[in-house]
């Protein structure tokens, strides 16, 4: 396994910039597991440069739920209108065009171009 060592973060105002080692109370050894697969990622760090990171994480998925959550929303309000007769006859199916592009899973082979 390779060990990644954070290393041009610069150095650590709490120890008279010295590099975080084994001796500074915020040096942290472990794993770390990406969302998307399940292999560990050993690291050895500052305890600061990893609560960083994990907050940006935390906020990213934050906005992606966001927006998903926005999306679907918006999907509900154009369904329910479509269904109610609210839209004119030239939007309906404009809207159902919307929806359709909106949920549907994109297409593999327009993602690799």
């Amino acid at each position: 396994m390779t060990i990644v060592k954070n290393n041009e973060k610069g150095k650590c105002p709490f120890r008279n910039l010295k590099p975080c080692d084994n001796e500074c109370a915020f040096y942290r050894k472990g794993l770390r597991y990406k969302e998307n697969s399940g292999d560990p990622i050993p690291f050895e760090e500052c305890a600061i440069n990893i609560i960083a990171d994990n907050l940006e994480a935390m906020h990213n998925r934050t906005y992606m739920l966001q927006k998903e959550v926005g999306e679907a929303k918006g999907i509900i309000a154009l369904k329910t209108m479509v269904d109610l007769n609210m839209a004119r006859p030239d939007q309906a199916q404009e809207l159902r065009n919307h929806i359709q592009r909106v949920v549907s899973p994109p297409d593999p082979k327009k993602a690799i171009e």
